[in-house]
């Protein structure tokens, strides 16, 4: 290579381009990558050899192109136009440069993922300095297997809106679930509108395939559902699961069964948070009242609801349970509390008639823990009998 006043005489690359076999323009590409791989190669060198890296990226020859690539992987100075002719190379020679070159800023990324093949973009996509302007273009209007390479990168870090902008997107794909329901930090309120639409998809499988009648379908998908919900609301924190309480009211399923069910298994956290909510009262406020052995604190609560007064009886028995249960410093199973509930439900509550009391026992016959379930049967059957 010779050197003049004003830089580079390149007349001699462009020799070797014009005249030279396989071997001189490999030796060629070599050279010129050392040359600008050199932190104190002048700026106007640089200039002048990018027309020649232009001709070698797209040079007939594989192994010209291949070689190219490999020597300037590295390079963080490389000109746009040399990569993104690298880039428009084929697979074999494009996608592990472009997972590894540091030569491409925000505007590169996004440009490839405009206008780029998935391939490219699914590897853009998995880079670990994506950018989070690229990253959130991804998310709002990339592909559904783009979209999944997010999950492969691990740089990334979601927000809620994310998840959101994803299960909308996506929600209806395996594929896609099966990232999100994986993710520890996935909002709850996604958990729980996925737990309702697996029932409804459930319901309709069932109602097409007739596995069983149609009444007894839809209880055993209900009581799935409403079991899923009721996970979800125990595993939250107290912050999370009176946010969700929020959300499940504004989509009308915060309904009388969750709660009789939360009620019947002794998940009075979840009754709480129901009860604070639909009756506008601070949680420590609607515990207080839940919780007061004086039968006003609980009447007033509870009539604030809006509940139906149907379900009175059990709620007031559990809460009771509950009462005793922290004076007695005990730690109750689902079960146990369950049991707790039917006791008190047939030896408290003089004023309770015989009608009233099987119905609060048949709800523990519907939501209770399984064993009780069957006692709980038996006793409304008997009680009937009796009445």
């Amino acid at each position: 290579m010779s050197v003049n006043s004003i830089g580079l005489d390149v007349s001699v690359f462009t020799g070797v381009i014009d005249i030279g076999d396989v071997d001189a323009r490999m030796t060629l590409t070599r050279q010129l990558a050392a040359l600008i791989a050199d932190p104190a190669t002048p700026s106007l060198e640089r200039e002048q050899v990018t027309p020649i890296l232009l001709k070698l990226s797209v040079d007939p020859a594989v192994e010209v192109r291949r070689l190219l690539a490999e020597e300037l992987v590295l390079e963080p100075a490389l000109h746009a136009d040399v990569a993104f002719s690298i880039i428009a190379d084929e697979d074999a020679i494009a996608l592990p440069f472009l997972a590894q070159t540091p030569a491409l800023n925000n505007w590169h990324q996004i440009a490839i993922l405009r206008v780029g093949d998935e391939a490219r973009q699914i590897t853009v996509a998995k880079r670990q300095d994506l950018s989070a302007e690229a990253a959130a273009y991804v998310i709002k209007s990339s592909t559904l297997h783009v979209a999944l390479a997010l999950f492969d990168n691990p740089r990334i870090l979601f927000e809620a809106e994310d998840y959101h902008t994803l299960y909308q997107r996506f929600g209806q794909t395996e594929e896609m679930m099966e990232k999100l329901l994986a993710r520890s930090d996935l909002p709850l309120d996604i958990r729980i509108l996925q737990a309702r639409r697996t029932a409804i998809r459930m319901r309709a499988l069932m109602a097409e395939k007739s596995w069983m009648p149609a009444n007894d379908a839809v209880e055993l998908v209900a009581d799935a559902e409403d079991k899923a919900v009721m996970q979800i609301l125990i595993e939250a924190s107290p912050h999370e699961r009176a946010k969700v309480t929020n959300f499940m009211a504004a989509k009308n399923m915060l309904t009388p069964a969750i709660i009789v069910r939360a009620a019947a298994t002794g998940q009075m956290t979840v009754v709480e948070a129901a009860l604070a909510h639909l009756s506008g009262l601070t949680a420590p406020r609607a515990a207080e009242q839940m919780y007061s052995r004086s039968s006003l604190g609980f009447k007033s609560i509870f009539k604030r609801s809006g509940l139906p007064m149907a379900c009175f009886g059990i709620l007031r028995a559990a809460c009771d349970v509950a009462i005793d249960m922290r004076e007695e410093g005990s730690d109750l199973s689902a079960s146990e509390f369950g049991g707790r509930v039917l006791e008190a439900l047939m030896t408290r509550y003089e004023a309770m008639g015989a009608a009233d009391r099987a119905k609060q026992i048949e709800y523990l016959g519907r939501y209770g823990e399984d064993r009780i379930r069957k006692v709980a049967k038996r006793l409304k059957a008997d009680l009937v009998r009796a009445a």
